[in-house]
């Protein structure tokens, strides 16, 4: 995913306006312009207080030469301007020379001429030193840093930080964008200009480097946070800047030399494994997982809990989760949550147990948790539960194993209102869904009916399968009418399977789903994609890349390392909740805001252009 939303500021005075650049102080974007009045050309800037929406008020800005005279030459390319200290540096491109100005208000500027050994576009690191020295990234092929300790002098390394990569999107010539400290390392974007299907088209990469060290490259972005769309291709484009608002990038764009265009993309995150290259603008891993761990003075759960299916009713966060203990069965835990992070229940009893002979060790049948620890346990069970409450009843979908022979998809159900009085021995018999013989896993229901027919994916290597049914009774087996294959090329090229039942959304049926990719075969990873509303067999679109990737401590230390597995997902106040096992031994959670997940997602087929005025330019 690349850009959250757009926002458009157009301009009617196509002959008098020119846009000069952007510059931020404190939470106000800024935008400077030059006005033609009476036949002279006025500098002038204007501010917004969201990044889009710019005042109607401007205000004149008063550049001074070398000889303290007023400058009325407004040619300048590539601005870039940061605060330092109490003062502000522009620097700016004028006849192949690169030349710097300085404020204190942003309104009156001081030039001081050109900048001897560097001709290209540059950006200052805001109000940031290493070892008393200022830091300057630069570069219109490559880019390359440069040190100085009083901004007028600069010495330039030899070394190339950034160079095109074959085969990728910023193949051909980089162009810095700005540079930002944050609280990691300093992120340093740029723009790429290459044509494209005989046409001109922009994308923006964006690299984090060392606070310590910034020659040294952490990270850099696989994909492009924002490239050109569709509704823009053929349209002349010129980069004018960028600024961190309300904790997201906004990058501002001229079009047609006359309309100014911006937009908002997340900041990328840094992982603590570069070499990774894990990359995500979704969802947010919860800073304190794992949310349920192991109990080691709880026989049935001391080795694992993992793979936790969710459901929310009652204003809480209801969990079932697979645990392991001292005897390797599967049984299903339970927990509740307020505010679907912090447990504030948890049972001291299991919530599922395996009843049935298709789902014992020994092919045995018990009715109590007891009589299992007394055959001797053994490895197998009832295995990642997924939940989903239709009408008046909560449908468990899981994995049936008796340890010997394939696993097959099962059901049972349970009043809502025994659900959530936790009246467990309520669960109706189990019934075997899926066919012997085959492996058959990651069933899920839908909430609700779809065109008369109750909707369940399920999974048979290497698809998601999609059956419709006349009821839930299963006196026949699950077909698999349709399927939702991997996708060749892609992260998901291996195999896929549906994770947490799908959520219905304004766009379609919302399904969080695991992968396993060609690319990176020992790992599994979680995706989206859209449903059709009307037709859950068809996908609207998926993301393209993973939104959870197992890179974390919590995701790598356990039976199982690199898997994360997703069986639960909810909304719950206008936020997107995930519910996946890390490593096979935990339960984690992470969120995103559901309106810009759903945006995010929807951006990648035909993003749509929002118009904001400003009575300046209208």
């Amino acid at each position: 995913m690349k850009v959250i939303f757009y926002r458009l500021l157009v301009s009617d005075f196509i002959a008098v306006i020119r846009f000069i650049g952007t510059a931020q102080r404190g939470k106000q974007s800024l935008l400077y312009y030059s006005q033609n009045e009476g036949g002279y050309d006025y500098l002038k800037v204007t501010s917004s207080h969201d990044g889009f929406t710019f005042s109607d008020k401007s205000t004149y800005v008063f550049v001074f030469d070398l000889e303290q005279k007023e400058t009325q030459n407004y040619d300048w390319k590539s601005v870039r301007i940061t605060k330092q200290d109490s003062q502000y540096l522009l620097t700016y491109n004028t006849d192949g020379k690169l030349s710097a100005a300085f404020s204190s208000d942003l309104v009156r500027w001081q030039q001081t001429g050109e900048i001897e050994g560097i001709s290209e576009t540059a950006t200052v690191v805001s109000d940031f030193m290493h070892n008393n020295q200022y830091v300057m990234y630069f570069g219109d092929k490559d880019i390359r840093i440069a040190y100085s300790s009083d901004l007028q002098h600069w010495t330039v390394q030899d070394e190339t930080l950034l160079s095109p990569r074959d085969g990728s999107f910023d193949s051909s010539n980089l162009e810095v964008g700005n540079a930002f400290e944050l609280e990691d390392a300093i992120l340093v974007t740029y723009y790429v200009k290459k044509e494209v299907n005989g046409q001109d088209r922009y994308f923006v990469g964006a690299a984090y480097f060392d606070k310590t060290n910034p020659s040294v490259c952490l990270w850099r972005s696989e994909l492009p946070l924002w490239e050109q769309a569709n509704q823009l291709q053929g349209e002349k484009l010129m980069p004018l800047g960028s600024v961190i608002m309300h904790d997201e990038l906004v990058f501002y764009w001229v079009l047609n030399e006359n309309t100014i265009f911006a937009v908002s993309t997340q900041i990328p995150e840094i992982r603590d494994i570069p070499e990774s290259k894990a990359f995500s603008v979704l969802v947010k891993k919860f800073h304190k997982n794992p949310i349920i761990a192991p109990r080691p003075e709880v026989p049935w759960e001391s080795r694992a809990t993992f793979n936790s299916a969710a459901l929310y009713e009652d204003g809480k966060v209801h969990f079932l989760y697979r645990a392991l203990g001292d005897k390797d069965l599967s049984v299903l835990g339970y927990a509740t949550s307020k505010d679907g992070l912090t447990i504030d229940h948890r049972s001291d009893i299991p919530a599922y147990i395996p009843r049935e002979p298709f789902e014992t060790p020994g092919g045995n049948a018990f009715k109590t948790f007891a009589d299992h620890f007394a055959s001797g346990g053994g490895y197998g069970g009832v295995e990642d539960p997924r939940i989903t409450r239709v009408e008046d009843r909560v449908y468990l979908t899981y994995v049936a194993f008796d340890g010997a022979t394939p696993p097959r998809a099962a059901m049972s159900s349970i009043h809502i209102d025994d659900f959530l009085e936790n009246n467990w021995e309520r669960w109706d018999t189990p019934k075997l869904i899926s066919a012997p013989g085959m492996v058959n896993k990651s069933a899920v229901v839908l909430p609700r009916k779809v065109n008369g027919k109750y909707v369940m994916l399920h999974r048979v290597y290497p698809n998601i399968l999609v059956d419709y049914l006349d009821n839930l009774e299963f006196d026949e087996y699950l077909q698999g009418h349709y399927f939702i294959p991997p996708r060749k090329n892609f992260w998901d090229s291996k195999k896929v399977g549906a994770g947490a039942p799908p959520i219905e959304t304004k766009d379609g049926w919302l399904l969080i789903y695991q992968s396993v990719g060609y690319q990176d075969p020992s790992r599994y990873k979680i995706g989206a994609m859209m449903l059709d509303i009307n037709n859950p067999a068809k996908v609207l679109y998926r993301t393209h890349m993973p939104i959870i990737e197992p890179v974390e401590p919590y995701e790598n230390n356990g039976f199982k390392s690199g898997v994360v597995y997703p069986c639960g997902a909810v909304i719950m106040k206008d936020k997107l909740y995930i519910y996946y096992g890390g490593a096979d031994s935990y339960v984690n959670a992470a969120s995103a805001d559901i309106d810009t997940f759903l945006d995010e997602m929807k951006h990648n087929q035909e993003p749509k252009l929002t118009t904001v005025t400003s009575g300046l330019f209208n």
